[in-house]
């Protein structure tokens, strides 16, 4: 069996999670909340483009509770750029891991200009949300029959929970700026054979280069577009919740034909980004389509 372990830097990620409206309780005006069941969810490596199982360990072992027991925010629609936004907290001291599922109970804001989304929480009108968490290790487990990896996070984060109108895709990645991102140690296993197998493969691949002749690959006017914007991002002229956005245009457009089908699927993709963000994936994805017709 052979390991390797790198540390990168990572951004927020999200997940769809529940309001439980029926545990509402008048005296102290709060809902309980189940932020994570720990499921299987498959998402797109932001470094290298390709896809992977994320699973995340519920243990108490594995989730790191302090910032949800500190009273960490309820936010409308993960915008952690406003005190506006914020239209609850959580309860300090209730957040728990119990039967592989995270708790907490929050308390919803009595200032007048929250009281619509309140009482739509209340109602049980609201039902979904999404919790933004930070992921501190990942256990990297190659598979023999070349599928998606599973990356097993063994350390993680909460750090805040929003009410969301239409739940993110399993998938999505909330991106935040810069400064709020956190190294992720990742720890890559392989099997024997996996490694054997995956050795050969590279010498297989480095013999052939040495005996043909070069291809001079001609790029696509979208790779073109791809590449760009991925160079404004890796120079620090564009946010993270940018990055995300592109990626999420660029996914609406694999395997499309119909620029506006796309543009309306980048649009839904980026749902828990900023309005601006939003627009940006849908842009992308209208672009990309169109230029690849």
């Amino acid at each position: 069996m052979s390991t390797a372990s790198i540390k990168v830097a990572a951004p927020k990620f999200g997940r769809a999670a529940e309001v439980r409206a029926a545990s509402f309780n008048e005296a102290d005006n709060s809902v309980e909340v189940i932020w994570t069941t720990g499921a299987s969810v498959r998402r797109r490596d932001f470094r290298s483009g390709t896809y992977y199982n994320e699973i995340l360990e519920v243990t108490p072992e594995a989730v790191r509770l302090d910032r949800l027991n500190a009273g960490a925010p309820l936010l409308d629609t993960h915008d952690d750029f406003s005190l506006s936004s914020v239209i609850g907290s959580v309860i300090p001291g209730s957040a728990r891991v119990e039967g592989g599922k995270g708790y907490a109970r929050v308390a919803l804001s009595p200032a007048p200009g929250d009281a619509d989304v309140v009482a739509k929480i209340r109602g049980g009108i609201i039902r979904n949300i999404s919790v933004g968490y930070s992921i501190h290790k990942v256990i990297r487990e190659a598979k023999e029959d070349g599928a998606d990896e599973d990356w097993r996070v063994v350390d993680w984060e909460p750090l805040e929970i929003s009410a969301v109108p239409v739940p993110a895709d399993a998938g999505s990645q909330i991106r935040t700026v810069q400064d709020q991102e956190t190294v992720v140690e990742i720890v890559t296993v392989d099997t024997p054979s996996t490694f054997t197998d995956r050795r050969a493969r590279m010498e297989a691949r480095q013999r052939a280069m040495a005996t043909t002749a070069p291809v001079v690959h001609r790029e696509e006017p979208s790779e073109r577009v791809f590449r760009a914007v991925t160079s404004l991002v890796e120079g620090g002229k564009m946010n993270r919740n940018f990055e995300a956005a592109m990626l999420a245009g660029r996914a609406a457009a694999e395997g499309q034909t119909d620029a506006m089908t796309a543009s309306l699927d980048g649009w839904n993709r980026a749902w828990d980004l900023p309005g601006d963000c939003r627009g940006a994936a849908s842009a992308v994805a209208f672009m990309l389509v169109a230029l690849a017709t």
